[in-house]
Formats: structure tokens, C-alpha cells, sequence
């Protein structure tokens, strides 16, 4: 391990302080002298210089004038995952009593594909453009789908078409809008900052899940008794996530957030650099292959609970609604509990790369347990034991991790990795868990299913410990260097 020499006087230490991610910056300007009435609504141009923090922050402490830079964030996540999860709760208990198994067969295969290929339609030009606008071009995009997707669901000949779309849909909105945004947080907070505010700022995403998930959950008890088809409350998802895209750059104004790199790049090249990246850091490569296999079990794991669930509730979509939220507002509580008391002294006793491999762990204790619950029954209590050991790791420490781990990713780089190293394996445990579900479906034994998953959360402990062990060095490599001040 090579060690860190500081510069000398005179030296630039923007160029040869590997450590710079630690510090504060703001991104640099591209693009800038830009006319489009796009540019003219999120006018992000050359910013003046801003205050020192202390002088900046005044009477307030450390931790309140970091809340009050993030929080316009920790809104827009908030309301990104309260439309989300509303979307995804009626799409899928609806999908699923329409069609049975072959329901995430479906989903799953044609929902991992259509992330992929979002991902990729995106990655010639997320960290290209000003990251404002990509979120207002997002925004606008998923609203004019879900209007299309409604107005499909309210016809009776494509009912079954418009709600898988939904579903799909509110699979990709959860994934790609959040990533966008935490890419503006990570302009905003240095590696340093982002370990305190971090689980602040996911503490807001938790309420907006836990909100969206009670919500979907007491729908039908107020919708089915006033008449009312429960996908009216689809209705609310395009709306708010057009007010997230107008709000949030507006909120924003006069920040330091990046203008992206301005250079025009091929799909080929854009590629070739991110995998280049990430290939060549030891840890983000085991990183990667260790996700890709966990998701795979994790995701199996998921489509064994719902398929379950819906053979005992013989394909009741009300019931099965009102479960799928009701386990998932448990899962949410505790996270809430967690990331409040618990979860930084997680990450820092076991720092970064060893809090993201206890998901592996997680994955085997949920992968026992459902099976267990399938062999004895369906005994369902313990499914959803199950699946909530699981959501639980996940959606707690795993998610802070991991975005604690794309902190050190430079500015021009970190939407594209980010996409590599989250949608990816998620969209490959997709379409595996798919033809997992498929095959299982078709023998007729639903055990095999959490016994595959059991198998491939096992295999994802090998990489997951080289990435601790690589960790320490990868944070010397020169690819992660980020620049201290970009405006120059």
C-alpha cells in the first residue's frame, strides 16, 4: 500500500490529494451560456461564491446546518418513494390476483430488461448534462408513462396491459429517480459529511415509504366501501412526481450541484469508461459481482412471499394489498428505529464495505426461513418473518452503505457508476428470479425456489469478503480522486 504524501506549498492539491473526496467542493461548470427554456427553469449557472460554513451557519450546530443544506432532498426522496410505493403495492397485488405466478414471471424478465435498457439509454447522458435538468427530464418522462399506463388500467380490454405497465413502471421510478438524487447529494456533501447526514437524509426516504405503504394498505378499506376500483389511487403518482421534478431544482437555486462534464460521448464509450472504473477498483468489482448474486436470491426470495401470499389468500388482491403494505410498513418502522438509534454506529463499527456484507448474511437467515414457512404449510407468519429479515438489512444499513460507498465516486462518474453498481444487479436478480419463479411454477414443488436463493446468498459471501479486504487500498486509487474546487 502506497502511503499519502502531502503536497507541498506551492503544489496543486486538487491534482494530487487522493484523499480529496473527504473535502468540501463544488462541482464544476460545463455547458454553461445554455439558452433552452429548460436551462431558463432550473437556472443553475455559475453560482456566486458561497459563505463559509461556519460564518454560513451562524448559531446553529455541525448537524443542523447539514440538515438545512440536504433537506430539500430528503424531501424530493421522500415524495419520490411515497408516490412510488403506492404505485407498487396496487400494480402488484392487482398483477398478481389477475394472473397468479406467471404474473413476476412477466415482471420480473420484461421489468429487469426495461431497467437495463433504461440504464443504458441514460448513460450517454446523466452525468453529461446539468443534473438538474436530467432530473426534470426524468420526471417528466415517468409522469407522461403513468398517465398512459392509467388510462390504459381504466379501460376494460387493456386493464391487465396498464397495470403490469404501472408496476414496471413504479419498479423503474423507485430505482433511477432516487439515484439522480442522490447523485445531487452527493455534490453536496463530502464523504466526511455524508457519514452524519447520510442516515438523516434516508430517514426522510423512510417516511415517505412508510406514508406510501399505509396508505396503499388502508385504501381498500376506505375505496371498496365508497364503490371506488382501488387503482383511483394511481391517480396521485404522475402529479406528484411532476411537482418533485419542477420543486426540487427550484429549492436548489444558487446551489454548487454539478454541470456535468459537457462532453459528448457514444453509448460504446460511455460503457467502456464506467466499466473501465469500476472493473479496475478491486472492491467496486467485487462489489458488483457480490450484488449481482444477492439481488438474484433476494428477488426470489420475494417471489416465493407473493406467490405464497396469494395461494392463501386464493388470489384475493384486496388481501393480498393490505398484507404487502402491512408487512412492508413493519419493515419501514424498524428501519426508521434503526436509523435512528442504531445504524451510524453500525456503519462505523463495521465500516463501509463490512456493513454491506452483512446483506449475504441477511439473504441466508431469509432464504431458511421462507423455506421453512413453505414446507410447513404455507405456514405464512413465518414467509413474512422471512422476507422482513431481508427488507430489513436492505433498506437499512445496506442502503446507507451503499451510498456512502458511491461518496467516493468522482463528481463526472458517479451517476453512471451508480447505475452499474445498483441497477444492474438488481435488474439481473430480475430476470434470473424470474426464471427461477418460472421453472419452479411449472414443476410444481415452491421450496425450490428459497432453496435456490439460499444457494446463490452463499455464493455471494466469497466476493463480499474480498471487498472488505480491498477496501483500504481502493480508497488510494488515483480513480478515485475528486477534486476540491471545480469552479475554477
Amino acid at each position: 500500500m502506497r502511503e499519502y504524501t502531502p503536497p507541498a506549498p506551492g503544489e496543486n492539491p486538487d491534482e494530487d490529494d487522493p484523499w480529496g473526496f473527504v473535502t468540501a467542493r463544488n462541482p464544476r461548470p460545463a455547458n454553461e451560456g445554455s439558452d433552452s427554456a429548460l436551462d431558463a427553469l432550473i437556472d443553475e449557472s455559475a453560482p456566486a461564491p458561497e459563505r463559509s460554513r461556519i460564518d454560513a451557519a451562524g448559531d446553529e450546530t455541525a448537524m443542523d446546518a447539514l440538515r438545512r443544506r440536504g433537506r430539500p432532498m430528503a424531501w424530493a426522496l421522500a415524495a419520490v418513494f411515497f408516490f412510488g410505493f403506492i404505485t407498487e403495492v396496487v400494480a402488484a397485488a392487482r398483477f398478481i390476483s389477475q394472473l397468479g405466478a406467471i404474473a413476476l414471471v412477466i415482471i420480473y424478465i420484461v421489468g429487469g430488461l426495461a431497467l437495463i435498457a433504461a440504464a443504458l439509454l441514460q448513460m450517454t447522458w446523466i452525468d453529461r448534462i446539468p443534473r438538474g435538468k436530467a432530473l426534470v427530464t426524468v420526471t417528466i418522462g415517468y409522469s407522461i408513462i403513468f398517465i398512459i399506463a392509467i388510462v390504459l388500467i381504466a379501460n376494460e380490454s387493456t386493464t391487465v396491459w396498464g397495470t403490469g405497465l404501472s408496476w414496471l413502471v413504479a419498479d423503474q421510478l423507485n430505482f433511477l429517480l432516487p439515484f439522480i438524487i442522490w447523485s445531487i447529494v452527493g455534490d453536496l456533501f463530502n464523504a466526511g459529511e455524508g457519514r452524519k447526514i447520510y442516515p438523516w437524509i434516508t430517514s426522510w426516504q423512510y417516511a415517505g415509504q412508510l406514508i406510501g405503504l399505509a396508505v396503499a394498505a388502508v385504501a381498500p378499506l376506505i375505496l371498496i366501501p365508497l364503490g371506488l376500483p382501488l387503482w383511483t389511487l394511481l391517480v396521485v403518482c404522475p402529479i406528484g412526481i411532476l411537482l418533485v421534478g419542477i420543486l426540487l431544482p427550484r429549492g436548489l437555486a444558487g446551489r454548487a450541484i454539478s454541470r456535468g462534464h459537457g462532453r459528448d460521448e457514444s453509448l460504446g464509450e460511455s460503457l467502456k469508461q464506467t466499466w473501465q472504473f469500476v472493473g479496475g477498483v478491486n472492491a467496486f468489482r467485487a462489489l458488483f459481482y457480490a450484488s449481482v448474486l444477492v439481488f438474484v436470491a433476494a428477488q426470489t426470495l420475494e417471489a416465493s412471499y407473493l406467490t405464497s401470499a396469494n395461494t392463501v389468500f386464493n388470489g384475493d388482491d384486496a388481501k393480498l394489498q393490505v398484507l404487502y403494505g402491512a408487512t412492508a410498513v413493519i419493515v419501514f418502522t424498524i428501519c426508521a428505529l434503526l436509523q435512528k438509534f442504531y445504524t451510524t454506529k453500525i456503519v462505523e463499527r463495521f465500516d463501509i464495505p463490512g456493513t454491506l456484507a452483512l446483506l449475504p448474511v441477511a439473504a441466508v437467515i431469509a432464504a431458511v426461513l421462507i423455506a421453512l414457512g413453505i414446507v410447513t404449510g404455507p405456514t405464512l407468519p413465518l414467509i413474512v418473518v422471512g422476507i422482513i429479515c431481508w427488507w430489513i438489512a436492505r433498506w437499512s444499513v445496506g442502503e446507507v452503505a451503499r451510498h456512502a460507498a458511491l461518496a467516493v465516486v468522482p463528481d463526472e462518474k458517479r451517476a453512471r457508476v451508480s447505475f452499474v453498481l445498483g441497477v444492474v444487479p438488481f435488474a439481473a436478480g430480475l430476470i434470473v428470479a424470474g426464471l427461477i419463479t418460472w421453472i419452479v411454477s411449472a414443476i410444481g414443488y415452491p421450496v425450490v425456489a428459497p432453496v435456490i436463493a439460499l444457494a446463490f446468498a452463499a455464493l455471494a459471501i466469497p466476493p463480499s469478503r474480498r471487498m472488505v479486504a480491498a477496501w483500504s487500498d481502493a480508497l488510494l486509487d488515483p480513480r478515485l480522486r475528486r477534486r476540491k474546487r471545480l469552479n475554477g
